[in-house]
């Protein structure tokens, strides 16, 4: 288990601010959690595990420091002393020189360099986390996309738009199928598979200008493409066309109608080959992909263009790392070896929901590259020259795809890839598998991944019925429940079949719960990019249960972030990701790795259980409760006010109705929704509770107003409504207590607080905001402090990305601290001070007080004070991060949920709250 993070840095900061040069060492360990017995044989000089010399301090694969006299060039000594022998011989991870005026490091792992003071250094902490075992996660830089050739293509599929008749299906699957086929002889004529600019002189120097011959050009290089060198057809053919070569495996095979071509058609096509598409990597071709195809259509289909940073997230922790330790630990066993390169050419990769082919394609270079490393090994252990070549197969990697365009992109992609590869290969060993003709592509199906059966397309044994170890990953569709079609909610009916309750859910849900049916008992694992909310709110509690029974685990998972990448319309959501095993399959014991981000880099911790929440916990969920977990006022619903329209009224209609009917001013009542509380809107209500017949009819225009009410709710077609209607003058609800707490419903998630606030009876809150009647000023900082508002974000749900909050899922599961009178006091007087401060600023609402650019410094300190106090209600001492208080929160509430099943009391009461 790591060390605290927060311990590290006030041991730090008490190692800089009280710095002694003949101490600093033995302190800087101490600080990271090395043994006592360690920094103490090391004070005494005979630690005979210290590998370095004279006053240095050397720990095998740990750190090496060094103190030199002032005036010595730090960065000099410190590329002097990481490429020492004795820094290479004992894999020291850390190099650190100082003359305790600076400090330089190195990471040599992760090739970082840090140059500090020694009064900034413990700033720096975190750049020696791995010695406390947070790791860095290495993360893959993406190759930028071509952003020319993209438009030039998206423009260029306009044009044959514009020109050609696509109403039907076919006619579009003939396009898709004409444009990757062009994108194939782009690439081939710029990479060495055709002669440089085959293509694009052939076009420019056979063709009329006009473009009127150019689908017919194509149809004759299409057969061509698809003829063996020695067919006889090829001799009767221009000349131009027989110096192409033989193609196949498939991409030219079909007959397919050309897309007619006019003059702008036929510039573009010459500008787009005029470009270097070798620069071009296959695994962008997915943003090509996206600037080609009809917008509205790619919305509707929910795909996202994943950048190679991303895809590395899921395929490193769930195969890449396993396997390269695998290599480490064989690099000097031969048969070992060989057993790894045949496990290489017997995995599969599998993307039930592959687009335009990223994972897959990104899946295969980084294998092909991980299979030259083992040969290398081979080659340096083998005592007898023999020529190893590539064994992985396009067709280990299965894929399901609903579009058709984007399944074709899939398979030609990847063939992209392979010769790719193949070149880098040969660069490297000085031979290859010939380019041409192609091999098969891979299996790519299209069709829908949610009502096929995925072992169809992918078997998780062979024909031996030997279980595959086969690795499911990708990114499906972005969809929340409220956005999805008539035929994705059937699509959901149909994956969801067994299960009562699942409307809520979102759509990339399916995949999650197909793909735990598809590992459940085998060697597979999965992991998908998912949205974050399937592990937000009433979701958890619907879906987590069902996909870890029957033994499932979360083997990884990276918490929380915006979903980023280079493509046409950067897809703006917040996304975690999620691998699943077997518990049977735990590949010789492999950690459960949880990634969060720390000092704006990701890092990783073995933890012992990964919980649906992904935090460290049990796998309990948090389902919802009528009542609080505490004693403490519950929780409950303004008043539902529906069809009561002419019982509300706007300022100006206020000051209008008391200057023409002043008996009704008295009737009148400011009313409170989300929007009126936190944006200062002025809305009015006749409040008429206590209103007699005799009152009303003073009133004629009040009058009016409650038959307008009654009319309305006759003309509604729901049962309630109409007996609503027997008393129009009344909301369905009259609750209004002496004093009570509001808190809205909806809240944006930029404010860092949700803005809660007190109202008395001379307010009506409406059904948009709960309310906690007669809750004292300690509930009102529990709840308004970074506890809470964590535990909201942890439990809520979201409309959209604003937070949904939910008085039974948040506020009745809340696992309020133990408090002492004096610590309930504190507190107390901190929230109070946060009320007063707000009244400073009258001129301004909530909404401009808790906007993050705008919050006064002085309430921001006053929320920080609270934070800090209510910590320390639970912990004794401030927690260090979000990750750490909602753990902590977490496990406080299993406890408190086992003693109440266990009734040992019923109810555990806060003292002192109501």
């Amino acid at each position: 288990m790591a060390i605290s993070q927060a311990r590290i840095i006030e041991s730090m900061e008490q190692a800089c601010s009280n710095l002694n040069p003949n101490e600093f060492i033995f302190s800087f360990l101490d600080a990271y959690g090395f043994p006592k017995s360690t920094i103490t044989r090391l004070r005494k000089g005979d630690d005979s595990r210290n590998v370095a010399s004279g006053n240095d301090i050397g720990l095998k694969k740990k750190l090496y420091f060094r103190t030199v006299p002032e005036g010595i060039d730090l960065n000099a000594e410190a590329d002097s002393l990481k490429a020492s022998e004795v820094v290479s011989r004992n894999d020291i991870r850390f190099v650190i020189v100082t003359d305790f005026n600076s400090l330089v490091a190195f990471d040599l792992k992760a090739e970082e360099r840090l140059e500090t003071t020694m009064g900034e250094l413990d700033k720096q902490y975190a750049f020696f986390l791995p010695l406390a075992g947070y790791e860095k996660a290495v993360m893959y830089s993406e190759h930028p996309a071509d952003v020319k050739a993209s438009e030039k293509m998206g423009r260029l599929f306009d044009l044959i738009r514009e020109r050609n008749d696509l109403s039907k299906a076919e006619d579009i699957h003939a396009l898709n199928v004409f444009l990757t086929r062009l994108l194939f002889c782009f690439y081939a004529e710029d990479t060495g598979i055709f002669a440089h600019g085959q293509m694009t002189s052939a076009i420019q120097s056979t063709t009329q200008e006009d473009g009127s011959d150019v689908d017919q050009f194509f149809s004759d290089l299409f057969t061509v493409l698809n003829l063996d060198d020695k067919a006889p057809e090829r001799a009767s053919m221009a000349a131009h066309f027989q110096e192409f070569p033989y193609v196949n495996g498939g991409l030219f095979e079909v007959d397919e109608p050309i897309p007619e071509f006019g003059r702008k058609a036929r510039r573009l096509l010459i500008d787009c080959g005029s470009m270097d598409w070798s620069e071009i990597n296959p695994d962008i071709f997915g943003s090509m992909f996206q600037a080609v195809i009809d917008d509205d259509q790619r919305g509707s289909l929910g795909q996202h263009y994943t950048s190679v940073s991303n895809i590395m997230k899921v395929i490193q922790p769930l195969f890449l790392d396993k396997l390269y330790a695998e290599l480490e630990k064989s690099r000097k066993n031969g048969r070992k070896l060989k057993k790894l390169l045949i496990r290489l050419q017997n995995l599969r990769i599998f993307d039930p929901a592959c687009g335009s082919g990223n994972f897959l394609i990104i899946a295969y270079k980084e294998l092909r590259k991980l299979e030259m490393e083992v040969i290398d090994a081979l080659n340096i252990v083998s005592d007898q020259t023999e020529m190893y070549y590539s064994g992985i197969r396009l067709s280990q990697f299965h894929g399901i795809e609903i579009d058709d365009f984007a399944h074709e992109v899939a398979m030609l992609s990847l063939w992209l890839a392979e010769h790719q590869m193949n070149v880098a290969f040969k660069n490297k060993f000085g031979y290859v598998d010939a380019a041409l003709p192609l091999r098969d592509s891979g299996n790519i199906v299209c069709g829908n991944s949610l009502r096929m059966e995925w072992r169809d397309v992918c078997p998780t044994s062979d024909n031996q019925n030997t279980p595959r170890e086969v690795y499911i990953c990708g990114n499906p569709p972005f969809v929340a429940s409220r956005n999805r079609s008539p035929e994705q909610n059937s699509d959901m009916d149909f994956v969801f079949s067994s299960f009562r309750k699942y409307k809520m859910l979102d759509f990339v849900s399916c995949w999650i719960w197909k793909g735990a049916s598809y590992i459940r008992g085998s060697k597979s694992e999965c992991a998908f990019v998912s949205t974050n909310s399937i592990c937000q709110g009433e979701q958890v509690a619907t879906i987590w249960p069902s996909v870890l029974s029957g033994g499932l685990e979360i083997s990884y998972a990276y918490q929380s972030f915006a979903w980023r990448n280079s493509a046409k319309g950067n897809a703006g959501v917040h996304v975690v990701i999620i691998g699943l095993r077997d518990k049977s399959n735990v590949n010789n014991g492999s950690p459960k790795k949880l990634f969060t981000m720390s000092d704006k880099k990701w890092r990783f911790r073995e933890v012992s259980n990964i919980n649906p929440y992904l935090i460290e916990g049990s796998d309990i969920t948090i389902s919802s409760r009528t009542k609080p977990l505490f004693e403490v006022s519950p929780m409950i619903y303004g008043n539902y006010y529906s069809k009561s329209a002419p019982l509300t009224l706007s300022a100006s209609e206020k000051i209008n109705l008391v200057k023409n009917e002043p008996l009704a001013e008295k009737w009148l009542k400011r009313l409170i929704g989300a929007d009126e509380f936190i944006n200062g809107i002025e809305r009015w209500c006749l409040w008429l509770k206590d209103a007699n017949e005799e009152d009303i009819e003073k009133m004629p225009l009040v009058k009016d107003r409650i038959e307008a009410t009654r009319r309305d709710r006759l003309a509604s077609s729901d049962k309630l409504m109409k007996e609503l209607a027997s008393e129009p003058h009344l909301f369905r609800d009259t609750r209004n207590p002496e004093r009570y707490l509001v808190v809205p419903i909806v809240s944006s998630e930029r404010r860092p607080y949700v803005p809660i606030g007190y109202y008395d009876k001379s307010y009506i809150a409406t059904n948009k905001v709960f309310t906690i009647p007669d809750a004292d000023i300690f509930t009102f900082g529990i709840v308004s402090s970074a506890c809470h508002l964590d535990w909201m974000r942890l439990t809520c749900g979201r409309l959209e990305s604003r937070y949904s909050y939910s008085n039974k899922l948040v506020y009745h599961t809340f696992p309020w601290p133990e408090v002492s009178g004096e610590q309930r006091k504190n507190i107390a007087d901190i929230a109070e001070d946060i009320l007063l401060i707000r009244e400073d600023y009258p001129e301004k609402s909530l909404s401009e007080l808790y906007d993050p650019s705008k919050m006064p410094d002085a309430l921001l300190a006053a929320h920080k004070t609270l934070d800090s106090a209510v910590d320390c209600l639970f912990k004794g001492r401030p927690f260090h991060n979000t990750t750490e208080r909602l753990e902590h929160l977490f496990a406080r509430y299993e406890t408190l949920i086992a003693e109440e099943k266990a009734q040992k009391p019923a109810k555990k009461t806060a003292k002192g709250s109501k």
